[in-house]
């Protein structure tokens, strides 16, 4: 992987600040491309031929075409030959090659060949444009900035691999506040806007053209996720499962660098670690060369020394012994005053989930050891792994319940003893009194299966962000209520749809995981915990013809009989994977923020950021509701550090990027992060 950067006009000290502010996405070359009304940064970081070769940024062979790539292209050998009978000569073995010349001889129709993940943009001299992607699943992230001409300046168009290079140039830092009010809700931010105004993200499966002549920019969608179930067997969807999951691994193992597994002991990274050894075998077997990184597996777990529900650390040494693998654990310690500001720094746009902070670590020290990980991401997506996916189906079954009995019935789930709850919410006793009044607002709102999701899954429900957020925030917030949108975008139940399993529940609850938490919140936290560090992330599952395929599968394969989560899955690594990991009940990654928020310096760290007199200098946070968090947290523990975390994350970032503005004070300041707090 690599960071790209650039803009529509000539600026070496600027292009040089934006990528001096990236350094760390690629530490192996780096290198500047710049004509009359164009620049052009790129950072390699190192992952086929890793010769002078791939320098970037890449001129074509009449230099009509430059590009600055970040990604892979897993098939680029096999659209390499196509290309050579077209006439193409190469000059290296990159893909970053494949992909500039497949723009030349197929302009934007390219994308539909490659599989993989990238964020590219080639600067068409000829057509005087600039043409840029961002892959189907949004593995890749892709910032960029549109400015309309002015007095100060003329018309503007900046793009880069992260946020925070954007910030080299002189935009404003004003805050938006519906990214700010979604991200309250989700604890992420999604679609184009970002959490500043004027500063936007190509969505997943998008291709833009820059005019640059009328500085007109234009944006196209070029892939979609859609639903056509097949009426195929069980047997059938399983062999082709686990066929397609070992080609998918076999083609994320092209690396000229070491790489191993991030290995959590869940059947989703297991299963990448089973396919690895799988292949190993078969190439002793066949009497030829086993495939690279197969002979020696290395894997990577982390725990937190709390134990129990806690970690998961010895179901991933059981993985590891049974594929005799090199494995290495990391104990997680919070010491949150130390690494939350660098976590939140990387990451560019407030991202609270728990899980970045091991995860960031985990990448500090898996770069001693290798250049490139495979990770389990999007199995869950695919497949209905998640703990809301059964609770939610639930509202088949509760429909058929008249409203009125409905809603005294929901009244009475503080009755529910916990084991009655826990195959729904593994931690329901740490969950407590507020999580049992969502489940309530969850009853009672069944019939907006939009609204019923939000209950279930937001931070900060509708009712708690109007205590939250000031009135003030409120009123200049344009779209204050989502449902309506994700109703629309992805529980549509129209008749006149062609396809009615598009319209099956589960499939409809998939679609929004897929393509809005999974793109913006779990690949965002891969990328932006990875690249710190310049390791780069593959994950096998997210192979667009994959996706695809388990799009055909029905939904009672994934879910079985509404308890038996990734079903399809299981069997079709029953025979390749330990037993007890087979049976083994899906366990959501706990991070245990409500242990760490009993810790003094943490105590004192949210008193800090969320104490009085700072949110009335910021304008945002309505202090009652800070308070009411502080009384009640006792019962409702991990309900109510969830809202915490999620606060003092945006506070951590609203300091780093706001009021010190690290972005213009350069990396001596970035490099002094561990003792801003």
């Amino acid at each position: 992987m690599c960071g790209i950067s650039g803009f529509n006009f000539d600026d070496k000290v600027l292009l040089k600040k934006m990528m001096d502010l990236t350094s760390h996405r690629g530490p192996d070359d780096n290198g500047i491309y710049t004509d009359k009304g164009i620049s052009l940064g790129s950072l390699r970081l190192s992952i086929v031929d890793l010769s002078k070769k791939g320098h970037q940024p890449m001129l074509n062979k009449d230099g009509s075409l430059v590009i600055t790539y970040n990604g892979e292209i897993y098939n680029h050998a096999e659209i390499r030959k196509v290309l050579e009978q077209r006439g193409c000569q190469f000059k290296s073995n990159t893909d970053t090659e494949v992909a500039l010349y497949a723009y030349q001889e197929y302009g934007p129709k390219c994308l539909q060949l490659f599989n993989g993940e990238f964020a590219f943009v080639i600067y068409d001299r000829k057509k005087k444009l600039l043409f840029g992607a961002r892959d189907r699943l949004g593995i890749k992230p892709f910032y960029y900035v549109h400015l309309e001409k002015n007095k100060q300046s003329d018309n503007q168009f900046i793009f880069c691999s992260e946020l925070k290079g954007l910030l080299a140039h002189d935009l404003k830092r004003e805050i938006n506040l519906d990214a700010l009010n979604w991200f309250v809700s989700q604890r992420f931010i999604a679609g184009e806007d970002t959490i500043f105004k004027g500063i936007k993200r190509l969505l997943a499966g998008h291709y833009f053209t820059y005019n640059l002549q009328n500085n007109t920019l234009a944006i196209e969608k070029f892939w979609d996720l859609e639903y056509p179930v097949l009426n195929k067997s069980e047997d059938y969807f399983a062999e082709e499962l686990r066929k397609r999951f070992k080609e998918s691994v076999k083609m994320r193992l092209m690396s000229d660098v070491p790489l191993g597994v991030y290995l959590s002991g869940g059947i989703d990274s297991s299963s990448v670690v089973a396919m690895m050894r799988q292949l190993s075998q078969e190439g002793q077997e066949g009497g030829a060369r086993s495939i690279q990184h197969t002979d020696h597996i290395k894997t990577f777990s982390v725990g937190f020394g709390y134990g129990g529900e806690v970690d998961e650390l010895q179901h991933a040494k059981l993985v590891s012994e049974h594929f005799q693998t090199d494995h290495r654990e990391l104990m997680v310690k919070s010491d949150l005053l130390h690494n939350l500001p660098r976590v939140v720094w990387y990451g560019d746009e407030p991202l609270a989930d728990p899980a970045c902070l091991p995860a960031f670590l985990l990448s500090e020290k898996v770069k001693k050891y290798v250049t490139v990980v495979l990770a389990g991401e999007g199995a869950d997506e695919l497949f209905a792994g998640y703990e809301q996916n059964k609770f939610l189906l639930q509202r088949n079954k509760l429909k058929l319940i008249p409203k009125p009995i409905r809603s005294f019935s929901a009244k009475t789930v503080n009755m529910i003893p916990d084991a009655a709850l826990r195959p729904f919410f593994t931690f329901i006793s740490n969950i407590g009194k507020e999580g049992r009044r969502r489940f309530c607002n969850y009853v009672a709102h069944i019939d907006n299966k939009a609204q019923a999701y939000a209950e279930i899954m937001s931070i900060f429900n509708n009712e708690e962000r109007r205590e939250l957020l000031r009135p003030e925030v409120i009123e200049h917030i344009k779209l204050f209520d989502h449902t309506d949108r994700i109703n629309q975008m992805y529980y549509n139940d129209d008749p006149h749809q062609n396809n009615k399993q598009q319209r099956d529940y589960l499939n409809q609850i998939l679609h929004y995981e897929t393509k809005e938490p999974l793109a913006e919140n779990l690949l965002m936290k891969a990328d932006k915990t990875t690249m710190p560090f310049a390791v780069e992330c593959h994950v096998p599952f997210l192979d667009h013809t994959f996706v695809e395929f388990a799009a055909t599968i029905p939904t009672h394969l994934k879910l079985h009989h509404y308890h038996h989560e990734k079903y399809i899955l299981r069997r079709a690594m029953k025979d390749v994977l330990p037993q007890q990991i087979v049976k083994r009940k899906k366990h959501r990654f706990y991070v245990p923020i409500d242990h760490w928020m009993h810790q003094e310096e943490v105590k004192s760290l949210v008193d800090d950021l969320l104490g009085e007199q700072t949110l009335r200098r910021q304008g945002y946070f309505q202090q009652a509701m800070i308070e009411k968090i502080k009384k009640n947290y006792a019962t409702s523990p991990l309900f109510y550090a969830r809202q915490l975390w999620t606060l003092i994350n945006f506070q951590i970032w609203h300091k780093l990027y706001v009021e010190e503005d690290l972005a213009k004070k350069g990396l001596n300041a970035v490099h002094k992060l561990g003792k801003m707090f």
